[in-house]
């Protein structure tokens, strides 16, 4: 009736303090019949609700719950205690007894130091690597993919205290969505910069809601966008931290199941005189195993309020099935 996609057993604040939510994901069963789902925390009461993908055309909730049955418990990771955690989920049915799954999450303590270098070969579980924030992310040969497509799939390296870094990972794309829903626009696959976790309110006044999808503000967004569809080049497009704003810099011929060398850089650089953030952000693309080009497809300089300074590195993967290679995380100001 329910599925965890990640395990009944799982953890966080092994890897450091990377965002304010654990992310306990998973699909129910026959949601039409459902009538409610719910989650509770070391048998806390009340118990609070969980909203279930239920969009007649399939799109879960057209954001973060990509399909029909999927859920998203933003469990605030200040509600867990040291140690085990029991969480129970349960699901309500037209008719019949509820359905209750226990799941225990271990509260730890400890860091996430760079350099990082992720070798999916020796990761026995994706949370040793990173947080799964959205969708169902399984290691196989060649890398880390997500199972299913949809709105911001999202894996997050990294701390909030993270500031200044390069982003080395190989991609390789298997399929491009032909549609991608009410609200997504165009695909997209890259690097997400400086995220800390889903909002309500903030600059941009997100509404409440669960699972929270207030995606702003973050440092940027360095990647590829489809926005004429997926049967055109990409453009490589760099996406501004702070709201809708974004600058193309020309067409990709990308081509599926060949694979990719993707770099990407955030540097700070002075406030200016009106205390605003300044930040550059850097990005190339280009084939494995040819030379890396000597300059960078786009290099642009961000100023802005709201924008956030410091923040893990997430891999997006936005309508695109694709597969992440290993991945080099390093501060390149300190070399």
């Amino acid at each position: 009736m329910i599925h965890l996609w990640h395990g009944t057993e799982q953890r966080v604040g092994h890897l450091g303090d990377g965002q304010a939510d654990f992310n306990l994901l998973g699909d129910v069963e026959d949601p039409s019949y459902l009538t409610s789902l719910t989650c509770s925390i070391n048998g806390s009461w009340p118990e609070w609700s969980l909203q279930v993908g239920s969009r007649p055309d399939g799109y879960g909730d057209g954001r973060r719950l990509a399909r029909t049955g999927h859920f998203n418990a933003d469990i605030p990771i200040d509600m867990l205690r040291p140690g085990e955690n029991v969480v129970t989920v349960t699901a309500t049915y037209k008719e019949g007894d509820p359905f209750h799954l226990t799941a225990y999450i271990e509260l730890e303590t400890g860091s996430y130091e760079m350099p990082a270098l992720i070798d999916w070969s020796r990761v026995q579980n994706v949370q040793d690597a990173g947080q799964c924030v959205d969708g169902h992310w399984e290691i196989h040969e060649d890398g880390l993919r997500p199972l299913h497509t949809g709105y911001d799939r999202v894996f997050l390296v990294g701390e909030r205290h993270w500031r200044d870094y390069e982003v080395n990972v190989r991609v390789t794309v298997h399929r491009v969505d032909e549609d991608t829903g009410p609200r997504s626009g165009g695909n997209g696959l890259g690097i997400l910069h400086r995220f800390q976790g889903h909002v309500i309110g903030g600059p941009r006044k997100f509404p409440p809601h669960q699972p929270k999808w207030g995606y702003q503000p973050v440092g940027s967004i360095t990647w590829l966008r489809w926005m004429g569809g997926a049967g055109k080049p990409p453009e490589k497009q760099f996406y501004r931290g702070d709201g809708h704003r974004t600058t193309e810099h020309g067409a990709f011929n990308l081509e599926l199941a060949k694979t990719y060398h993707l770099k990407s850089r955030s540097t700070t650089l002075e406030d200016t005189a009106e205390g605003l953030g300044v930040t550059r952000y850097q990005f190339k693309i280009w084939e494995m195993d040819t030379e890396e080009p000597a300059v960078w497809d786009f290099d642009e300089t961000q100023e802005s309020a709201s924008a956030l300074r410091s923040g893990g590195a997430a891999l997006i993967a936005h309508h695109v099935d694709v597969t992440f290679g290993n991945v080099v995380i390093y501060d390149h100001t300190d070399v």
